[in-house]
C-alpha cells in the first residue's frame, strides 16, 4: 500500500506570483522537484519571474511544453494546464478546477494554492471536499492570517 501526499490549502493568498515563488524557493532548498499548475498568464509570468526573482537564488525550471530532454533536467516544470508528472515530489495546483489534480496521488505534497476571486474559492471548496471523501487529513495555512 502506497502512503498518500500530504495535502495543503495555502488560501487567501492576495498575490499568487509572488507567493509561488517563495514557495517554490522553499520547494528547491528542500531538495525536492515540483510540478507547477498555472493559467496560462500566470504560466508566462511565472516563468519570466522565476529567472530574474533573486539572483542568489535561481531555480531552474521548464514549461510543459519544452523538449524531453530539457524537462527531464529541470527540477520545477510550469504547466498552463492540468497534466501529471512522474518525475516531481511537488504538485502545486493553481488552477481553478472542480475536480482534483491528475494523478495528485502519486506526489509526495500537494500543495493548493486559493486566491481571493470567487470561482477560485468555490472549485477549492469542491476539491477540498474530494480530497476529504478520498481520505486525506488536510493542512490549513491562511495566507492572509500569516501577513
Amino acid at each position: 500500500m502506497s502512503l498518500q501526499p500530504e495535502v495543503a490549502f495555502h488560501f487567501n493568498v492576495p498575490d499568487p506570483l509572488r507567493y509561488l515563488l517563495r514557495l517554490l524557493r522553499k520547494v528547491r532548498q528542500a531538495g525536492m522537484s515540483a510540478l507547477v499548475c498555472v493559467p496560462p498568464d500566470l504560466a508566462h509570468e511565472l516563468d519570466q519571474a522565476l529567472w530574474t526573482f533573486a539572483p542568489e537564488d535561481f531555480m531552474a525550471h521548464a514549461r510543459w511544453d519544452a523538449d524531453d530532454a530539457v524537462r527531464a533536467h529541470s527540477p520545477i516544470l510550469i504547466a498552463d494546464q492540468a497534466v501529471a508528472w512522474p518525475g516531481a515530489e511537488v504538485l502545486v495546483n493553481v488552477l481553478p478546477l472542480p475536480e482534483l489534480p491528475p494523478a495528485y496521488a502519486g506526489y509526495r505534497k500537494v500543495v493548493e494554492i486559493v486566491g481571493l476571486d470567487q470561482p477560485g474559492r468555490d472549485a477549492a471548496r469542491l476539491r477540498w471536499r474530494a480530497y476529504t471523501a478520498q481520505g486525506h487529513g488536510i493542512k490549513r495555512h491562511d495566507a492572509a492570517a500569516a501577513a
